[in-house]
C-alpha cells in the first residue's frame, strides 16, 4: 500500500530531523517546526503524440523528457508544440509534540482539481499524510529515544545534542508529523 510507504518515509524524516538537531521551537508556540519549500520549473513542449497521449518537454537545462498523459487530462488535445508548461512543486513536513497518552495514528488524504473542459490545460494535486509515534523509552545518557509506530513496531533513534526538547520529553509523549506534497501544472500559450 502506498500510504504505508509514505508513513515509513515520514517517520524516517521525523527521526532524521531529530538527529539533525532541528529544535522544536519555531512554530505553534514552541511546540513544533515546519520545514518545506517550493520549486518552480518551466519547460517547452517540443513534441506531442496525440494518438499515444505522449508529450515531450525540454527543460531549463536542455534535457528532453517524454511524459504519458492520462485520460483524466481532458484538455490534452489543446497542447501544441511551442506551448510552455509550468510546474510548481511544494513539499513540507510539520513536526510537533502531541498530548501524552495519544495513540499512534496514520491517515492520508488527497485532493485533485483540473481545469474545466475546453479551458487551458491545468491541474493540481495535493496529498497530505498525518502520522504520529509514541515515545516508549528514553535513554538520556546516550541521547536515544524509542518510538512506537502506528503499526506497533518500535524504532530507536539518536537525538542530537542541539535538540532542547529532548530534555523535557517523557515516556508516553507523542511526536506528530504532517507531510504535504502539492503539484500544480499549467499550460501557457506563447
Amino acid at each position: 500500500m502506498k500510504t504505508n510507504h509514505y508513513i515509513s518515509l515520514i517517520l524516517v524524516g521525523m527521526f532524521a530531523i531529530l538527529v539533525l538537531g532541528v529544535t522544536a521551537g519555531n512554530a505553534q508556540e514552541g511546540k513544533g517546526v515546519t520545514i518545506g519549500g517550493t520549486q518552480v520549473v518551466t519547460a517547452d513542449v517540443v513534441a506531442v503524440e496525440h494518438a499515444n497521449r505522449v508529450v515531450s518537454f525540454r527543460g531549463p537545462e536542455g534535457n528532453v523528457v517524454a511524459v504519458k498523459v492520462g485520460k483524466e487530462a481532458h484538455n490534452f488535445d489543446q497542447i501544441q508544440v511551442g506551448d510552455k508548461v509550468r510546474v510548481e512543486y511544494y513539499e513540507s513536513v510539520a513536526l510537533s509534540l502531541g498530548e501524552p497518552g495519544q495513540k499512534p495514528e496514520a491517515s492520508s488524504s488527497q485532493m485533485t482539481a483540473r481545469a474545466p473542459k475546453g479551458a487551458m490545460s491545468a491541474g493540481v494535486e495535493v496529498n497530505t499524510i498525518d502520522v504520529s509515534a509514541t515515545v516508549q523509552d528514553i535513554d538520556r545518557k546516550n541521547r536515544t529515544v524509542t518510538l512506537k509506530r502506528p503499526d506497533g513496531r518500535l524504532v530507536k533513534t539518536k537525538v542530537d545534542k542541539s535538540v532542547k526538547a529532548f530534555d523535557t520529553l517523557k515516556v508516553g509523549d507523542t511526536v506528530n508529523a504532517q507531510y504535504t506534497q502539492a503539484v500544480a501544472v499549467s499550460v501557457e500559450k506563447p
